[in-house]
């Protein structure tokens, strides 16, 4: 692979990702949707490419890009945001973070599952299998890709892996829009919400391009132009993010080799975290524009999720149909059962805007949830936004790393082991939100008649 060529491989995935934002403005359902445009490109180079029609070589730079990708998307997560103090994490988004590791655990628990049940069936499927639909569902278009040469040197084809888990994050999706709009017209009707609608319009608006007069700037420019490119200077606080996260990879592995396979970019996202923390401390966070992050990780996020989803092997999805079909069903009925059940009895004040928002999230990905959430809560005044924003800084940097490190002790060990194991963990979050944060309210029913006269102790 030389530049020349992998300039070329970069010119194709932004041709695609064109083609896919011409579509999602002429074709309204992609807008209602809020199907991202670098989504729909990518399934067209996919079905166009070498593992379809053939008429598109697919080269095997594209997870080489995704695994590059995911670095810059996740650096760009806490760099240029302002870090709150603990004590404020804790008392904004204490439950909101139980929620949200209750329901990592979970889909860790159903993927499992699944391996173990169809294994008595008869058909053995790597331990890793059951981890890809939390990696589809809470990491998202990309992730899967870029986990995949960890899955490889732990004995499942990082092919097969990498098949799965996009397509466990492209289901999961769609998915969220299509299930979390009829569950928010649901709560609406039902008065959940903190604002009432009654016959107000919540119809979803979703443009591709901004008409002219209504376009804003990526960012605010940090550096004058004569000094030189602020876009640089930006990217190049991100790289120390990188950098640190990378370094911390590197002492993790060489102080205990066996975890010399996880990948860098879970580490990354703690360098970015650690990157602002100094910039705050030290007064120079003002040299760096949010806005202007947020733009290069978007490019990033873009480039990866068309390179990701062109480089799918249809013919392993078929394979593991099935199985993967199950997974998935179990996985959103298990995402509505705690909306259902979890949010009202553990979330303070806006209990569903909260819940729909950690639906989004632990169904898409953070787009998804922040559309839902807009669609009850549309200028943000509930506190829903501020408890999600805040619980990721307790279960981003946490959960994907640990999720990670456990990869290695489950095939060694087995599924039943670690089934077990996170079964425990979701009864001892239980136990503790019983004892801390367990809210008193009346009977929520989705259906038949409206609240009961008795609260839920």
């Amino acid at each position: 692979m030389n530049l020349s060529a992998m300039l070329v491989d970069l010119i194709v995935i932004s041709l695609f990702f064109i083609i896919g934002a011409i579509l999602r403005t002429k074709v309204n359902i992609f807008q209602r949707f809020i199907i991202p445009a670098s989504v729909i490109g990518g399934i067209i180079g996919l079905v166009m490419g070498k593992n379809v029609l053939g008429l598109v070589p697919i080269s095997d730079f594209y997870p080489q890009l995704a695994n590059v990708g995911i670095d810059v998307v996740f650096a760009g997560l806490f760099v240029g945001k302002v870090i709150p103090g603990f004590r404020e994490l804790g008392r904004t988004a204490g439950a909101q973070t139980a929620f949200a590791y209750f329901n990592g655990f979970g889909q860790i628990v159903i993927g499992l599952a699944v391996v173990v049940l169809f294994g008595m069936l008869g058909s053995h499927l790597s331990p890793l299998f059951g981890l890809q639909l939390v990696v589809g569902f809470q990491g998202g278009v990309g992730v899967g890709t870029a986990v995949a040469p960890m899955v490889e040197n732990l004995g499942w084809s990082a092919t097969e892996a990498a098949a799965v888990g996009e397509t466990c994050a492209v289901v999961g999706l769609v998915l969220s829009v299509l299930v979390g709009v009829v569950m928010v017209n649901i709560g609406s009707a039902r008065n959940f919400t903190v604002k009432k609608f009654h016959k107000t319009d919540r119809k979803i608006t979703s443009a591709t391009f901004f008409p002219i007069g209504q376009r804003r700037s990526l960012g605010s420019e940090i550096t004058s132009p004569e000094a030189g490119s602020s876009l640089l200077f930006n990217f190049g606080i991100m790289g120390l993010a990188i950098l640190c996260g990378h370094l911390i990879h590197y002492g993790i592995i060489t102080a205990a080799p066996p975890l010399k396979f996880l990948p860098k970019f879970p580490f990354v996202l703690i360098g970015g975290i650690i990157v602002q923390s100094i910039l705050q401390r030290s007064r120079l966070n003002t040299y760096v524009d949010g806005e202007t992050v947020d733009a290069i990780a978007g490019f990033a996020l873009d480039i990866l999720i068309v390179a990701s989803l062109m480089a799918i092997d249809l013919t392993v999805v078929a394979t593991y149909a099935l199985p993967l079909s199950v997974m998935v069903a179990l996985g959103l009925l298990f995402n509505l059962w705690q909306v259902k059940w979890m949010g009202p009895r553990i979330l303070p004040g806006a209990w569903f805007e909260k819940s729909v928002c950690e639906f989004g999230q632990s169904t898409g990905s953070t787009p998804q949830a922040m559309l839902l959430l807009r669609m009850i809560d549309p200028r943000l005044k509930t506190g829903a936004a501020e408890a999600f924003a805040l619980k990721m800084f307790f279960f981003s940097p946490i959960m994907f790393p640990m999720t990670m490190i456990m990869m290695p002790f489950i095939v060694k060990k087995g599924p039943v082991v670690f089934l077990v194991v996170y079964l425990v963990l979701m009864l001892i979050i239980l136990l503790i939100c019983r004892l801390t944060c367990w809210q008193k309210r009346p009977v929520v029913r989705w259906f038949g008649s409206n609240a009961g006269p008795k609260s839920e102790g």
